[in-house]
This record gives C-alpha cells, sequence and structure tokens, in this order.
C-alpha cells in the first residue's frame, strides 16, 4: 500500500458518508489531488482541523488502488486570521476556487503551489493593503503561470505594438490597438503596463502596487479576463472595492 507525504494546501472539502470528509489538496509535485479523511468528523479525530479549508502543512497518505486516503497531518500554517475578517475570508475562498478550477490532477504544480502559500500569507497579515489589489496580483501570477498571460503590449488583432492607451478585449485575449475595430473597454497606459509587469516581478513586490493610482482599473478589466478564461460564476467573484471604500469611509 503505497505512502506519499507531501505538503499540501487543502482547497475544499465536503462531508462523505457518516464521519468521513472529502478533500481536495493542493500539492507541489502532484498538482490536485482528491482524498478521503475516514473517521475525521468524529470529536477527538487528529484530521478534524486539519481539513479545512486554508490548512497547509505536512500530509501523509495511503493510496489504495485510485483513490487517496488521508492519514496524518502535520498543520504548518492555517491562515486563521482570514476567518474573522469576512471580506478578506470572501477573497482568499475566490483564490482557492480558482486552484480548484484551474490546476490539473497529477502534474506538477510547484510554482503555483508557492505562489498561493505567499499570496495567502499578505492577505493573512498584511491587512493594511486592498484585499482588491492583492487578488489582482494573485490573478496575473496564477493565470501567467496557468499559461493564460494575456498579451498587453502588442494588438491581439493587428500584431502591431502598442505604445500608448489601448482597448482590452477579455475575450480576445489582451489589448487591442485604437485602429483595430473593438467594442471592448479602455485601458490607460498605467493600467496596461501594471498587467504587463506584474506577473513579471516577485510576489513580494505586489505591495507596491499601492502608490500607483491605476492599479483599481486594471483589477476591473483583469477580473473579466479572468471570470472569461476560468469560468468562475459571478457568484464567487469577490468585490473589486472595499465596504468601506464603497461607502466614502
Amino acid at each position: 500500500m503505497p505512502v506519499l507525504i507531501t505538503d499540501a494546501l487543502v482547497l475544499r472539502r465536503a462531508d462523505y458518508a457518516d464521519y468521513d470528509r472529502m478533500v481536495t489538496l493542493l500539492t507541489p509535485e502532484h498538482g490536485r489531488l482528491d482524498a478521503v479523511a475516514r473517521g475525521c468528523r468524529r470529536s477527538k479525530s487528529p484530521l478534524v482541523n486539519a481539513t479545512e479549508p486554508f490548512i497547509s502543512g505536512e500530509f501523509q497518505l495511503f493510496r489504495r488502488g485510485e483513490r487517496y486516503s488521508i492519514e496524518q497531518c502535520q498543520v504548518r500554517e492555517g491562515f486563521y486570521e482570514l476567518r474573522t475578517d469576512y471580506e478578506r475570508l470572501v477573497h482568499g475562498a475566490y483564490w482557492l476556487r480558482l486552484l480548484d478550477a484551474g490546476v490539473p490532477r497529477d502534474v506538477p504544480a510547484r510554482e503555483i503551489f508557492l505562489l498561493a502559500l505567499k499570496a495567502l500569507a499578505h492577505l493573512n497579515y498584511a491587512a493594511e493593503l486592498p484585499a482588491a489589489m492583492l487578488t489582482l496580483a494573485f490573478e496575473a501570477h496564477f493565470m501567467a503561470l496557468s499559461g493564460y498571460p494575456p498579451r498587453v503590449d502588442a494588438c491581439v488583432i493587428c500584431s502591431r505594438p502598442i505604445a500608448g492607451e489601448a482597448r482590452f478585449d477579455a475575450r480576445l485575449g489582451g489589448a487591442v490597438c485604437l485602429s483595430c475595430p473593438s467594442h471592448a473597454p479602455r485601458i490607460s497606459l498605467g493600467a496596461r503596463r501594471i498587467l504587463y509587469k506584474l506577473p513579471r516581478t516577485r510576489f513580494e513586490n505586489a505591495p507596491k502596487l499601492v502608490e500607483s493610482p491605476d492599479w483599481p482599473e486594471a483589477a476591473r478589466l483583469f477580473r473579466q479576463y479572468t471570470q472569461q478564461r476560468m469560468q468562475i460564476p459571478e457568484k464567487f467573484l469577490p468585490p473589486l472595492v472595499s465596504a468601506r471604500e464603497a461607502a466614502g469611509i
């Protein structure tokens, strides 16, 4: 009975049978895995807290046929502060849904796994940073690592380089020069630069976006692109502005 010991992040869970739970894990070497945690819903089970979303740690899995079962878990991080801030929790839950939808099974995903942990750490501990801005950074890095970065340095229709303002067509996959026919919304030079540079910089530099007045525009346009590519239902999308900003506070 093969044993797999791996770092993992819990993406989602669902109660199963009387005391079991089905869990989806993101792992660096095996991508997305589904596993069953038997008896974890019993009050004294050591796995009762290890199978909650956002938990990361070292998991010991047994493989029986085509199914994995969770035998042990050494929790390293729970990102518990997210649970006390509804807005940031909504953003974090959206990230997990993106990972669940975009990471294939049984395919190495080390860079995406590390991105998820770094991004969640910022969302969890850097409460002074706008959650919507961190979501923009996560979406941009995740889409680039998944092989779906939008083209913003040249027109997706005529392929000519773009120097100034343009339009951003989420359906076509990037910027459209003003000489080509398009009804897509305009994108400023500043927002287009953000979408070009952001996935090419380390996620640790994402807080510098606060200094740019163009990041809300970039976030709004990139959200359309992410939703177009990943087919995330509208009800799961987090707000593009905070409740305080919406109230003008």
